[in-house]
């Protein structure tokens, strides 16, 4: 190993912050499209209804917090990285600096992500009960804190049985298999993801009215509509919970005054399972992209400061030959 520690502290620090910007623009730009679909959901199920409580942070605020996080997180892991590279430089087998650095980013990304998210899976905001979140969040860092116990033990296992000559598709059976074992047994034995994610809808709280000025020819094209239709979003003035009796109103012009209620999907142009679904999937994405940046740049920094040192190795090496 050529790096000193400091070499690889240093490398791992502007290789993470690297990481860190690139999820960051990933998530102001990519991510934040679902956090808004979301966030029109809230407002939808929540038409009619008194004002709630100004947010304590403006949008743009969150955007730049989240982005600041993101730069945050990504450096501080890149040291992280760059030290459990350090230390188990001499057990990865690689011509390179960036093939230890793409491994460890591998296994990091599959003990800090991909098995603990496809359990607990992240939610954007507004989305999902908020009563929830200290059980989601303590279940979510055991079952992470568990993943990475198993990804050293298949590292560690791997070693093993490349030590003992077994290879190829026997080392990576008994390994990739134990470590897909033990991921299902993670999926079926640990607590279950306590929130159910329920469309926020707003059909049983009339927020709206017929209004009094309505043309007479629209109002009567909408009581034949919802005649045909059998809609239940007329509801009955004197108990909005329950659908207006058709059948007792005579013409359009006694819609006047109607509470209506309006389904959350009627009024937001986006599929509220896509819009989450596609929040997940970002999330996961964006996180790659983050591993996939550190272990690029580490590796092009690393290997430079290596390539450089060849010269002057070989050159000393004959002088004192």
């Amino acid at each position: 190993m050529t790096l000193s520690m400091r070499g690889f502290v240093w490398r791992g620090l502007a290789a993470g912050a690297a990481g860190g910007a690139a999820w960051a623009l990933f998530l102001r730009f990519v991510t934040e499209t679902q956090i808004g679909f979301a966030l029109e959901f809230e407002d939808a199920a929540g038409l009619g209804a008194a004002p709630g409580e100004a947010a304590m942070f403006s949008r743009s605020t969150q955007h730049w917090g989240g982005m600041a996080g993101a730069l945050l997180y990504g450096t501080v892991l890149g040291l992280v990285l760059a030290v459990i590279v350090a230390a188990l430089h001499h057990r990865i087998a690689s011509r390179n600096e960036f093939g230890r650095a793409a491994r460890i980013s591998v296994g990091a990304f599959v003990a800090l992500v991909a098995i603990p998210m496809m359990k607990y899976p992240p939610n954007p905001p507004t989305v999902g009960n908020p009563d929830t979140v200290n059980q989601r969040t303590s279940d979510f860092l055991l079952l992470m804190g568990a993943s990475i116990v198993v990804v050293f033990v298949a590292f560690f296992a791997w070693q093993w049985f490349s030590e003992r000559g077994i290879d190829g598709a026997q080392r990576f059976l008994a390994v990739g298999g134990g470590l897909a074992v033990v991921a299902a047994a993670f999926f079926a034995f640990w607590p279950p993801n306590p929130d159910a994610v329920n469309p926020p809808d707003n059909e049983a709280k009339p927020a709206l009215v017929v209004a009094q000025d309505a043309p007479t020819a629209v109002l009567d094209q909408l009581l034949a509509s919802a005649r045909t239709n059998g809609d239940g979003s007329l509801r009955d003035p004197k108990d909005p919970s329950e659908a207006l009796d058709l059948s007792k109103v005579s013409d359009g012009s006694a819609l006047k005054g109607t509470p209506v209620a309006v389904s959350t999907s009627k009024l937001v142009d986006h599929g509220y399972t896509t819009a989450v679904w596609h929040f997940r999937m970002l999330a996961i994405a964006g996180y790659a992209l983050m591993f996939a940046v550190f272990a690029t740049t580490f590796g092009l920094l690393a290997d430079r400061k290596v390539k450089a040192e060849a010269p002057a190795r070989v050159a000393a090496g004959a002088a004192t030959a």
